[in-house]
């Protein structure tokens, strides 16, 4: 036993529930080691109309009867020089900042059941992505704190959804891949315009490959076309889906972009509580998971884990 009175088996319980945000009996009781979860990566563009989807598709796993884990990135290099300013009081304002937002933790959003109940869990926990560099001049490119973040989640949850960074694709630590596209489903028409007044802007009917074929150009330019394997493309916007011009046409571009090798998963009317959430930075997961979810996203968090 050592000095602080930890021994082994509680420095490792410990650990766990650091990990896991619930107690480790808890943990050792509903979630075997042998459980290897997925790990997913939202991948998006416009961080502010469908900032809290993520969320709201992990909170839609987590009613389904899934153990989910959001995992963000924490920095613990980052310096707030406030700390070692000459007022007094912004020194405090700092360090009340500090206490309140310490950094690496585990957060427990929502659980379904008490007890032993083998019912969907969601936890977030903040974590370093990487070790700090030595010379702050550089960049590290030690990983290996998330990588180890990552294979203790996939030992005690079904999916890992990676927090943070949605325009960069990690392929070597992500299994699947999905992109959140800002539209009202697939396109039917689109404007052209010939002059600066609004009476020179003609509406030109697509084809399915034409609407399949803007999907992908206006949703995909931000990967600077790395190659990369998606599960699927989600759509979400605050209008609902324009209406199909002739039967079989959203079928059309469904099949277009399954042959690209990015299916559409379906799409979602994104609500207005969006608003009042996308600016939260600290307690917007847990925002997000008290309220209702949007319509479509139940349906498309099921899609998803149909498609592993």
């Amino acid at each position: 036993m050592t000095k602080s009175g930890a021994s082994g088996p509680k420095a490792r319980a410990r650990k766990a529930q650091q990990a896991a945000g619930v107690r480790y009996t808890q943990v050792r009781r509903t979630a075997p080691p042998s459980r290897n979860g997925r790990t997913v990566q939202f991948l998006l563009e416009d961080r502010y109309e469908l900032s809290t989807l993520a969320v709201q598709i992990a909170a839609a796993w987590a009613r389904q009867g899934m153990r989910v884990l959001l995992v963000h990135e924490y920095k613990p290099s980052g310096i707030n020089m406030a700390l070692y300013s000459r007022r007094a009081r912004e020194r405090k304002a700092a360090e009340q900042r500090l206490q309140e937002w310490p950094g690496y933790r585990s957060t427990l959003l929502w659980k379904a059941g008490t007890g032993r109940d083998q019912g969907g869990l969601l936890v977030e926990q903040h974590t370093p992505w990487s070790t700090r560099p030595a010379d702050p001049k550089y960049l590290t490119t030690d990983d290996s704190p998330l990588r180890d973040a990552l294979q203790l989640g996939r030992r005690h949850f079904d999916s890992i959804v990676l927090m943070g960074r949605p325009t960069w694709p990690h392929r070597d630590l992500v299994d699947h891949f999905v992109v959140l596209a800002a539209t009202n489903g697939a396109p039917v028409t689109e404007t052209l315009t010939h002059g600066a007044v609004p009476e020179e802007r003609q509406e030109h009917p697509l084809t399915p490959e034409q609407s399949a074929a803007l999907l992908r150009e206006r949703h995909l330019n931000f990967l600077y076309h790395r190659p990369t394997a998606f599960l699927g493309m989600i759509s979400g916007s605050r209008q609902l889906p324009a209406a199909e011009p002739e039967p079989g046409f959203i079928h059309a571009v469904e099949a277009n972009m399954a042959a690209a090798g990015i299916p559409l998963l379906g799409h979602v009317h994104v609500g207005d509580h969006d608003l009042a959430t996308h600016a939260r930075r600290r307690d917007q997961a847990a925002l997000v998971a008290a309220s209702p979810l949007d319509p479509g996203v139940a349906q498309v968090a099921k899609t998803i884990t149909d498609r592993w």
